[in-house]
């Protein structure tokens, strides 16, 4: 009876477990990222080819689409689609690091991320 006891404990546990993982599509790329203080991130691809991507700000940090005076909200997911030859960049103008989730998803090529500092 104890043993039968801690089968469904442990079932239980990796139910609930298994509920809080969100669903995760198949042919995206997900991305967890930090952009260190002034600098900026930018994402493309390996070949050039279009693109899209979600985003959203898990941090309290700045970060700025560029070419667009908003600032990101917090958890406030960004989707954009990115045409071929293009890229998206990410600015953290701030002192600060700032933390944020990137899915990229409709693409054939390699994803090519790439840092730099801001001045």
């Amino acid at each position: 009876m104890k043993l039968f006891s801690v089968f469904l404990f442990f079932i239980a546990l990796q139910s609930c477990s298994t509920q809080r993982i969100e669903k995760k599509e198949k042919g995206s790329l997900y991305i967890n990222t930090s952009i260190p203080a002034r600098s900026s991130l930018a994402i493309s691809t390996e070949d050039a080819s279009p693109f899209s991507i979600a985003a959203k700000k898990t941090s309290i940090g700045r970060i700025k689409l560029m070419n667009e005076s908003e600032e990101m909200e917090k958890n406030k997911t960004y989707t954009r689609n990115v045409n071929e030859k293009g890229n998206i960049v990410f600015l953290n103008q701030s002192d600060q690091g700032a933390n944020i989730q990137l899915r990229v998803y409709n693409h054939t090529s390699k994803i090519i991320q790439k840092t730099n500092l801001i001045h």
